[in-house]
This record gives structure tokens, sequence and C-alpha cells, in this order.
């Protein structure tokens, strides 16, 4: 919570004391015009938020009744009509203050490395798909934010978590909720717009990432800085019209396309239905995967998606397409990574690519054709101990050369950035028991340390099986 936030609320409580139990009209009138220029100042400085309404209207609403004593000298004179108010008031006054409280504006924690972190939005055309999920003739634009080891002029100041409010809007309709989420504009990341590249190294290596189905580009954004500040680029691929909302660099923002959506969940619904047994087991994972025709569908695309943006990389490295990258990517080492059906996402792009040497799952299902191929790929799963054995059933029986990484009281919605952007979730299950900058510390350390072993070349001893510098964590070899 914002500061200015903190002196609303204590003025509200502090008005609506004075009004009910000390009643002396200058104090009210102090505290009246502290609230209004407080608010005035907040809306300003950190603008508005859905949170703060209630706080808002019970102040302006306590004023006004004040003035109402004031002018008129209006008082309730029964006393059980009193009491109810007064007891009316203190459940809205609670609520008011338990919003702001319950959906925090967050400090992010700093990325480990020793570089400064550059963002960018860039897009591509291709002009070779048409039609995927829009009319027959239109070309697939896939948009990317890109995260770098930069140097940061004095004068940058970092970018918001959401560049847009539009985005919370589209956020908001996709979870079927009001719009909770627009003060994501207000958290501060530690990337910096269009910063200038790091000269400090001569190349760098190239990671990937796909978010979870109906997600966007910067749901993971704390292993983007942590990977660009130890020397990394990394690019996070929109999926038009199956991510919340994909972001363009001319300003355009494309929600979801909904009936695509409901087909995706419609189609997990049957399948779910039409099997019989156990639906926590490795047998209906493995069900599953072979009778979603959709998911199937969406991760050939989503995987398409990525080996083109592999492509275009290598046009940035070679100056084909002029940008900061030119000649400083090292496109012999390039990596993937997602969460959940961006996990499965790159598991298909490695079957498909061997350019990329090595990905990661990050508690995907791993729809494709993983569990019928063997992946040549080393590559790391991380889950969370309810369902570390249904990610694995994914993959075919005689796949090996993979690492299992097992975070105990982590949940789905723990391996984004929603375990510290969301605290209060963990109260309605949609989160495990694992504090949120913990799960953040333990993800960081086992992506960085995984790509550091298979693009950098370099021992890592936190890869080693059965023993971990975390008591949350797991780690077996496959």
């Amino acid at each position: 919570m914002k500061v200015l936030e903190m002196f609303i609320l204590i003025i509200m409580v502090a008005l609506a004391i004075n009004i009910t139990f000390v009643k002396r009209e200058k104090v009210s009138l102090v505290l009246a015009a502290g609230f209004v220029v407080t608010s005035i100042i907040n809306l300003i400085v950190n603008g508005y938020r859905l949170q703060m309404l209630l706080a808002f209207i019970i102040g302006l609403v306590l004023i006004s009744l004040e003035l109402l004593v004031m002018i008129t000298g209006f008082r309730i004179e029964k006393r059980a009509i009193r009491i109810f108010v007064i007891f009316l008031f203190s459940i809205f006054i609670s609520l008011a203050i338990v919003f702001p409280i319950v959906f925090p504006i967050v400090t992010l924690s700093n990325p480990s490395g020793d570089y400064q972190v550059g963002t960018m939005v860039m897009s591509f055309t291709d002009e070779s798909r048409t039609g995927i999920f829009t009319q027959e003739n239109e070309s697939r634009e896939i948009a990317v934010q890109i995260w770098y080891p930069s140097t940061v002029e004095s004068n940058q100041n970092p970018v918001n978590y959401f560049s847009d409010g539009v985005i919370s809007t589209y956020m908001a309709k996709r979870l079927g909720l009001p719009n909770l989420f627009n003060y994501f504009t207000m958290i501060k990341t530690h990337s910096y717009l269009n910063a200038n590249l790091s000269d400090e190294e001569k190349t760098y290596p190239v990671v990937l990432f796909s978010s979870g189905y109906g997600s966007f580009v910067g749901q993971n954004t704390l292993q983007m800085e942590e990977l660009a500040s130890n020397g990394y680029i990394v690019f996070s691929i929109s999926h038009p019209y199956e991510d919340f909302a994909s972001i363009y660099p001319d300003g355009k923002i494309l929600s979801f396309n909904t009936d695509q959506l409901n087909r995706f969940q419609n189609e997990l619904t049957i399948v779910s239905k039409g099997y019989s047994g156990d639906k926590t087991s490795s047998d209906f994972e493995r069900y599953a995967i072979a009778n979603c025709s959709i998911a199937y569908e969406s991760v050939q695309i989503w995987s398409d998606d990525t080996i083109f943006v592999a492509d275009q990389i290598e046009k940035l490295n070679n100056g084909e397409i002029k940008s900061i990258f030119e000649n400083k990517i090292d496109v012999t080492n390039m990596g993937v990574f997602g969460h959940s059906f961006g996990g499965a996402t790159a598991g298909q792009t490695c079957l498909k690519d061997s350019r990329f040497k090595a990905f990661i799952n990050m508690d995907g299902t791993a729809f494709g054709d993983s569990m019928n191929q063997i992946i040549e790929q080393p590559f790391m799963v991380m889950n969370g101990n309810e369902d570390k054995e249904l990610i694995q059933a994914g993959y075919a029986e005689e796949q090996t050369n993979y690492i299992v990484v097992t975070i105990n009281g982590a949940k789905h919605a723990d391996f984004m950035d929603f375990t510290v952007l969301l605290p209060s979730f963990r109260y309605i299950g949609m989160l495990g028991e694992i504090e949120g900058s913990r799960q953040e510390e333990i993800m960081n350390d086992y992506v960085l340390s995984f790509f550091n072993k298979y693009l950098k070349g370099t021992s890592e001893s936190l890869l080693t099986e059965g023993t971990s510098k975390y008591e949350e964590v797991e780690v077996k070899y496959k």
C-alpha cells in the first residue's frame, strides 16, 4: 500500500471516530480538509484504483454528514437507529481498509545480476501463415517483449508492470472479474524502456519464453529480469488471440478470441467428464493429452510462433532487421522455457527445431507430441509437490536426460509473478503455502542455473540430484 493511501485510510477512520464520539467540529473540518487534499494528491501522484473507491466514498459521505450537522443541527435521536448506523459504517470502513490490503501495490525484488535491465517491444509478421483466428488473408503478426543486459542513463525511469490500463481490463475480462487489476500500472519493475544494450560482453545467449494459456508476455517478468541482469537476452512471445492481451510497439493491444478460449476450456471439461477413473492420476494426464485435439492444434501454433521468432532473432543478429542487437546475440546458444501451456510449447518447439539447446517446463501439461517422441535436448521440469507425477506422465516412458525440480508448497499459479503480486490469493486456494518472495527466489535460482549450465557451460551445484540449499526443494534426474 502506498503511503498516501495509508494516510487517506487513517484520516477516514479518525474522521469517523470524531464525528461519532468526540464531536469536535474544528477537528472534523481539519480532518475533512486533510482527507480531500490527500485524496487529490494521491490521485495525481498514484492514479486511481478500484480498491480505494470505497474509502473515497465513505470519506465524502462522512464529510457531507458532518456539514449537514453543522448547518442544520440535525442529529439522529433514537439510540437504536444511531447504533445501527454506527454498526453499518463500521462494516463499510472495515471493507475500505481491507480492499487495498488484499490487493497491495507491492515492491518487486531486485534481480541478482550485475547488469541493469533494458526492455523493448517489437513485432514481426509471418507472411507464410494467415487466417489464424482472423480473416483468411490476414497474416500472423507476433509481438514480443524483450529484456536484455543494459546500461541505463541516470534520467531514465523503470517501466510499470502493466504499460497500459487496457491490459488490466482484458485481464479482468479473461478472469470474469471487475477491473481489480488496474493498479498493476502503478507497480514498478526494474526494467528500463529502450535502454542501451550493454557492450560488456561480445555476445549474449538468448532465451525465448511463452506464458500460460490466456495469459500475457509479462506474467514472469521477475524471471526475465533475473536472466537479463545475468547476461541473457530474453524474448517473451505473445500468441495473438490466445493471450489475454497482445501488446504491440505502436500501442495496439489485442484482446483474446473469446470463441477460441471457450472452445479450449470446453474441450478440457468434456475430456475430464469422459474419463471415469482417478482424475489425479498419471493415466488421466496421458488420456487428456491424447484426447485434447484443440490443445494439440494450439501447441503446434505456439511452437510455430516460437520457431518463427527464432528466425527473426537470427535476422536481428545478422542485421537483416535493424536493431541494437546486431552481432550481439549468440544464436548458437538458444534456449526456451514457459509456464503451463507455454511449458508444453517449449517441449514441442524442441521436438521441431534443433537450434534450441535446452528447455524448461514450468508446471505445464505436456500437450503435443512429447508423450510419443523422444526429446533429444536436456530439459528441466518444475512443479509443486501435488502434481509432480502428472507432468512427467506427458513424456515418453523411454525419455531420459531431464531434471525434475519439485517445490513443496507451490501450486500452479505460484510459477507466475502472481505469487508476489496477489498474495491474498493464498487464502482462496489459488496459491500454495510457500511465501511468494521465497518462491520467486527459488524459481530465479533454478532457471538461471539451468540455462547457465546448458547455454553458458558452467558447472551448477544447485542442480545436483538429491541435494538442495532450499529445504522446500527436491531435485531428481531422469
